[in-house]
């Protein structure tokens, strides 16, 4: 009787601890056990990166011999579709790439589909190096990634003598080279405002990568450049200001900004003495100061500048010049000249990267994705800006570089002629300032293939911008 209890007891026991297994293994697998035909699919992987302020994050970066091989693992698996999607044209279907890409930085979107139709997706960057003799744009502005149908529009980059003919969706179209500047142009075609993939036929007829490109009815360039506002010729003296019309006004507001350059040409009439300045209700348009002030002996009044003969005035717009101007119109005020032009020139500086970072020898900022901004239009004469603050007592010393090399010069604290190049140069300064590096031809070849770094000692690092 006992033999026969214990023998129910331990079945119970065995039937019971079968149960518990089971419903233990489906909750610690819950997304492969329990996903059904009608739940959302879910791209279940841990090393697709995310992306940075609307900038896909990139999911490889491999040369063009090699083949972009990634594995997805979805649920619910056994009713879900996986397509992948490189510069929105479908390349496979499956749970495991294998494919060969043209060079250039691609958009690469990884799409789940159940077959009750849901989905889900995941896009990200996937960067394709050109191999050293391959034809590979290297774009010097935004002119040549953003360009207008039915226009004529160049292609700068390596090699470029190997191209016979582009590809743009799906159309061929012919090109001349220019030996000179090592470019080719070329018709843009009548597509549909997007952004396409660019391919490059040599000819025997292989296909290399060309990049993105951006075809626009009506493309948005920024705006850069000394611009004219006024000219003709206006006496100026006490009772005789110059002041802009609405149309000059409103076009002056338009272009305005902290730091663009307002220029004045002028030219010396007067024998007794001469002295101008752009201004806005008779207040200096940069101090807001006037001859009117109160505290005329502390802030020196207006400020007019003196000068002979014909030269050029120039004023640095500020905050105050863009608080005067929101009510105010531009005059040109002082005794003694002829005014005959009035031009703006505001610089185009792009921002790279904003935030706080600590910088020391161990914790140099490098950033790949302001690497890729900056390559997107940086050439020769481009001004890299940092925006940096000293915080050690030692000592504080910055540079940008690529590689821990200065990025102008190439040089590097571990250069074995350092006592002859004196090293990378690193630059020493103190409080919040602003350090300016204009690239070189150095600096192309070094972003070539390398990543944007701000090195040195002892401060934060708060900004970095280029113009």
């Amino acid at each position: 009787m006992i033999t026969k209890n214990i023998s129910k007891y331990l079945a119970m026991f065995l039937v019971g601890f079968g149960l518990a297994a089971t419903t233990s293994c489906s909750t610690d697998n819950d997304a492969f056990f329990t996903a059904g035909e009608d739940d959302m699919p879910r791209i279940l992987n841990t090393d697709i990166p995310e992306g940075k302020g609307g900038e896909p994050g990139t999911i490889a970066n491999i040369e063009r011999t090699e083949n972009f091989v990634f594995d997805v693992q979805v649920t619910p698996a056994d009713y879900t579709t996986v397509s992948w999607l490189i510069d929105d044209e479908k390349v496979f279907e499956g749970l495991s790439i294998n494919q060969p890409v043209l060079a250039g930085d691609h958009i690469l979107k990884i799409v789940a589909t159940t077959t009750k139709g849901l989905s889900t997706s995941r896009t990200c960057l996937l960067k394709v190096r050109p191999l050293a003799g391959d034809p590979y744009p290297n774009r010097k502005d935004i002119h040549e990634t953003l360009v207008k149908q039915g226009t004529t529009a160049t292609i700068h980059g390596d090699n470029m003598s190997k191209v016979a003919k582009i590809i743009i969706n799906g159309q061929e179209i012919a090109v001349t080279y220019n030996a000179a500047g090592d470019y080719v142009e070329y018709t843009v075609p009548a597509v549909a405002d997007g952004t396409y993939f660019m391919k490059l036929v040599d000819a025997d007829g292989f296909i290399y990568g060309g990049g993105l490109i951006e075809i626009n009815e009506n493309p948005e360039y920024p705006v850069g450049g000394e611009q004219e506002l006024w000219s003709g010729s206006h006496a100026i003296d006490w009772s005789t200001p110059w002041e802009a019309s609405d149309d000059v006004n409103a076009a002056l507001k338009k272009k305005a900004a902290v730091g663009s350059i307002l220029r004045l040409y002028v030219t010396r009439t007067a024998d007794d003495y001469c002295q101008g300045c752009a201004a806005v209700g008779w207040r200096n348009i940069c101090t807001g100061y006037s001859d009117d002030d109160a505290d005329k002996d502390v802030t020196g009044g207006r400020g007019d500048t003196p000068f002979d003969g014909t030269t050029v005035l120039e004023f640095k717009l500020t905050e105050k010049s863009m608080e005067l101007l929101e009510d105010g119109k531009l005059q040109v005020v002082g005794h003694g000249f002829d005014l005959t032009k009035i031009t703006i020139e505001t610089p185009i500086e792009t921002e790279l990267w904003a935030g706080s970072h600590a910088v020391d020898w161990s914790t140099p900022w490098e950033n790949a994705d302001a690497t890729t901004k900056l390559k997107s239009f940086a050439k020769v004469g481009t001004t890299v800006h940092i925006y940096v603050e000293r915080t050690a007592d030692d000592y504080c010393q910055a540079c940008v570089a690529v590689g821990w090399r200065n990025i102008c010069t190439g040089y590097s604290d571990d250069d074995a002629d350092k006592d002859v190049t004196g090293g990378r140069g690193d630059t020493p300064f103190d409080g919040t300032t602003v350090l300016d590096f204009v690239l070189t031809e150095k600096s192309m070849e070094l972003l070539e293939t390398g990543t944007l770094q701000v090195v040195g000692h002892g401060f934060n690092l708060l900004k970095v911008t280029a113009e």
